[in-house]
């Protein structure tokens, strides 16, 4: 089966295989380090794996090239059925659902289940499991053929808990399978948000600018983008994420602070189109009432996103990440390694 390899970039880099159903092999050897004794991870040294993850469609109808072809959505809830398999010491999977790049609330087989933005899938070390996301497509109009991206997290029920562990490790990496859903109906229209999203955010501020040498040679080596230069700008999608000037790839305490402020940015290939959205425990945080800002790169621009967050209200342990889906065939989805915000109040509790 053909394989392609993908990169993504903050102060390491995480290099993992995709195959063309979904399959990953987690490697530990280059893990971000502890700042504490204990590690998540303990025992998986020994093979230098952590595991293995297939996941992909079931059952699909093909073409006669035998690649999948677009499902066809004819109103009311939509039926994806979807099955993985994983082997080793993943413990749980979970999965995000985007719909033209924005996160798609579903069930998961009961169509009279609740609406969640990312369901837990608890496994043993050798597991395979078949299921259906259930779902009410909140964008899409008749004749539109949109990208279905399902996005795996591995051991999402992970946080770390500030006494024996302090980062995620080489939990919540993350990667994709894009299917196609063609519109026969448009998607209902509704003003009732089908999934639960948190209102964190104030003072948002987004905007397009010139991309700088300053730029280049600041924020996206800072980030881990080394080699990048005007002339090969477009080659690639580049994102960085920092909070109140600094790159936090572990935790961050918020004790004593009112507010925190992030800044993410992308840029790169012209014409690719993302939706960009931000989650705080796996749901995503609603802002200009949407949940994703949709954008389409140009040449020689960046776009920036700012945003405040309200720590009064987070209780809590909290995981926060920031996804950038592509809402186009071309391009790669990406997460930003999840960070803890916490508060010493809840440490020894």
């Amino acid at each position: 089966m053909r394989k392609r390899f993908l990169s993504l970039a903050m102060i390491f880099v995480l290099s993992f295989a995709v195959a063309a159903c979904g399959n990953y092999n987690i490697a530990d050897e280059n893990a971000p380090p502890q700042t504490v004794e204990e590690d998540p991870f303990a025992g998986a040294q020994e093979d230098g794996d952590l595991g293995f993850l297939s996941h992909g469609e079931a059952s699909p109808a093909r073409a006669d090239d035998q690649s999948v072809l677009p499902y066809e959505y004819n109103g009311g809830e939509f039926v994806l059925d979807y099955q993985f398999s994983s082997e080793g010491k993943l413990d749980s999977i979970g999965f995000l659902l985007f719909l033209d790049g924005k996160p798609q609330a579903y069930k998961v087989n009961d169509t009279g289940a609740e609406y969640e933005y990312l369901h837990c899938f608890r496994i043993s070390e050798k597991h395979e499991e078949k299921f259906s996301f259930v779902f009410t497509p909140d964008t899409g109009e008749k004749g539109d053929t949109l990208n279905m991206t399902v996005v795996s997290v591995t051991r999402p029920d992970f946080q770390p808990d500030m006494k024996e562990t302090s980062s995620y490790g080489w939990y919540h990496q993350s990667f994709e399978r894009v299917l196609k859903l063609h519109f026969n109906e448009d998607a209902p229209e509704s003003d009732s948000i089908y999934g639960e999203s948190i209102t964190a955010f104030r003072d948002v501020n987004i905007s397009e600018e010139k991309v700088t040498s300053s730029f280049i040679e600041n924020e996206l080596v800072r980030a881990g983008w080394n080699g990048v230069t005007m002339d090969n700008l477009d080659n690639s999608v580049y994102w960085t994420l920092v909070y109140d000037g600094e790159v936090v790839y572990d935790n961050i305490n918020l004790t004593g602070k009112d507010t925190l402020t992030l800044r993410y940015t992308l840029c790169g290939t012209p014409g690719a189109r993302y939706g960009i959205s931000f989650f705080l425990n796996h749901m995503p945080i609603s802002f200009d009432g949407a949940v994703s800002c949709d954008v389409t790169l140009s040449k020689g621009n960046v776009w920036i996103i700012e945003a405040t967050i309200d720590t009064a209200k987070l209780d809590g342990f909290n995981t926060f990440y920031a996804t950038a889906v592509a809402a186009d065939g071309n391009s790669v989805t990406s997460k930003t390694g999840s960070i803890l915000l916490y508060k010493d109040d809840y440490v020894w509790k």
